[in-house]
């Protein structure tokens, strides 16, 4: 006698509702991952190798709505994290240590390790990240060094007379370490500069002489310290060694 079998229940056959039973957790298994990512960045159990990486496999943080959100947050000296950090300072480190930059290198803008081009506008506070574009921020090291080697920083104009009158002046003192000097006018972001440095010290024109990141003032001020020999004393304090014959006088 020939067996007959049940004929197979084919899905497509299936209830409905136990379809939905197995799909749902599914998605919102796939959706749940999703949000993660998104919200707060791949995990580090889903990083890829640095092989991988290598040839151009990589997911971004900072494409994530948290790393968006804390690239978009602008880090200002004297606020929070930096409460400590003076602009200024921040402004020399970026002139001195990286001579090679400017302010409107990209088509006006400059381009900044993890925020892309930026626009300076320097008549408002500058983003810290700007003055430290290849992303290395250790201001307190920045400015130990700034105010080590370079103590005394003259923001010049070579064709400037009170800008020449003064490096003249200085000449005279064979300060060491000598003075750095900055000529604003072969910068193609000069005028930048210097309008950042008017916000910064109040003083607008050039010769702009700064000690340890304050300005002393201009020419007229320089001669007038040195002509009541209160320049050197100054010079020292400032943490400058003065030998020249000048400053005997």
């Amino acid at each position: 006698m020939a067996i007959k079998h049940a004929p197979a229940r084919s899905w497509s056959g299936g209830s409905p509702y136990r379809r939905r039973r197995v799909l749902w957790p599914c998605f919102l298994l796939l959706l749940t991952g999703f949000l993660y990512v998104w919200l707060y960045g791949s995990p580090d159990f889903l990083s890829l190798s640095p092989a991988l990486k290598d040839i151009g496999f990589r997911f971004s943080p900072d494409s994530s709505r948290a790393g968006r959100v804390a690239q978009a947050k602008p880090q200002l000296a004297g606020e929070g994290l930096y409460q400590d950090v003076r602009e200024i300072d921040a402004l020399l480190h970026f002139i001195i240590d990286q001579p090679e930059r400017r302010l409107d290198e990209d088509g006006g803008s400059i381009r900044v390790e993890g925020l892309g081009s930026v626009s300076v506008d320097p008549q408002a506070a500058v983003d810290l990240r700007v003055y430290a574009p290849d992303g290395y921020y250790d201001w307190a090291e920045h400015t130990r060094r700034i105010k080590d080697q370079h103590p005394l920083v003259v923001f010049s104009k070579t064709y400037c007379p009170y800008s020449q009158k003064a490096k003249a002046l200085l000449a005279t003192y064979d300060i060491s370490p000598p003075p750095k000097i900055v000529e604003v006018n072969v910068r193609s972001d000069g005028p930048q500069v210097q309008a950042i440095l008017a916000r910064l010290t109040g003083r607008s024109t050039v010769p702009n002489i700064l000690l340890k990141g304050s300005s002393i003032g201009g020419s007229d001020e320089l001669h007038r310290m040195h002509e009541a020999h209160r320049l050197k004393r100054l010079l020292e304090e400032g943490g400058l060694v003065v030998k020249g014959e000048a400053s005997k006088e």
